[in-house]
């Protein structure tokens, strides 16, 4: 059975010939959350972000149900059935939370589009209050949930998420974490950039530890935050106590 999302030796960077991934490999499988970890500057972000089209690929390729999709245009993924969030300008400030979802619908059929919204603000209760709110005054953990409820109104089979935790408040990180682990229960596969790996680990699947854009390790989830090989490659501590 083809993994719902693949990378096979994938090399990226913006510039040529210096690529930021080099050589990284990971699989998906559907309805998993698999959870991205490793030091500042190993490559992580930059990782989904070619995944999702927005960093050139150089080498190497990504599937997605076990179609290639190494050099679909960022714009054209959504139709593919990939959706990403990124860290910061995700949403439409000047825009009201209602409007935010609306525009996000465009590619649903119209008479879909207000049940679809309605679904959004189940899922999401805390923007359902504030729906004609503008999106610019939420807060940094409303915001990163109309993102994501940005991402999922046309139904992607993959929603990929660059550190949804980011700035946030520890209710708000608890907050946006059990959506996502909701979010994976309706069968959506989801892929998390994330630097708060206790909490990422927690509801993830499994996790891949990246170093200088390359694949150092993979375990489930559950293991690997007491790891002593995750220990020395994402914590920066030596797995024989330092000695």
């Amino acid at each position: 059975m083809a993994a719902m999302l693949e990378t096979d030796g994938l090399v990226a960077g913006y510039e040529p010939g210096l690529p930021i991934v080099r050589g990284a490999s990971i699989r998906v499988e559907p309805q998993e959350i698999v959870v991205i970890l490793g030091p500042n500057g190993a490559g992580k972000s930059s990782l989904i972000k070619a995944i999702a089209g927005l960093v050139p690929i150089s080498g190497g390729a990504v599937r997605l149900a076990g179609v290639e999709i190494t050099r679909v245009p960022a714009h054209r993924m959504v139709q593919a059935g990939l959706a990403f969030v990124p860290q910061t300008e995700n949403v439409f400030p000047l825009l009201s939370v209602q409007d935010n979802l609306r525009v996000s619908a465009g590619g649903l059929p119209r008479a879909d589009t207000a049940a679809r919204i309605e679904e959004m603000f189940a899922l999401f209760p805390d923007l359902a209050r504030q729906r004609r709110l503008m999106a610019g005054s939420l807060s940094g953990g409303q915001r990163q949930m109309l993102a994501a409820a940005r991402a999922l109104i046309v139904r992607p089979r993959v929603l990929m998420l660059d550190e949804p935790s980011a700035g946030l408040s520890p209710r708000f990180v608890e907050m946006v974490f059990a959506r996502l682990a909701e979010i994976r229960r309706g069968g959506v596969t989801v892929v998390l950039v994330e630097q708060n790996a206790r909490a990422a680990l927690a509801i993830g699947d499994r996790a891949y530890v990246l170093v200088e854009g390359r694949v150092a390790h993979e375990a489930p989830a559950a293991t690997l935050w007491d790891d002593p090989v995750v220990a020395e490659l994402y914590l920066g501590q030596r797995s024989d106590g330092g000695r």
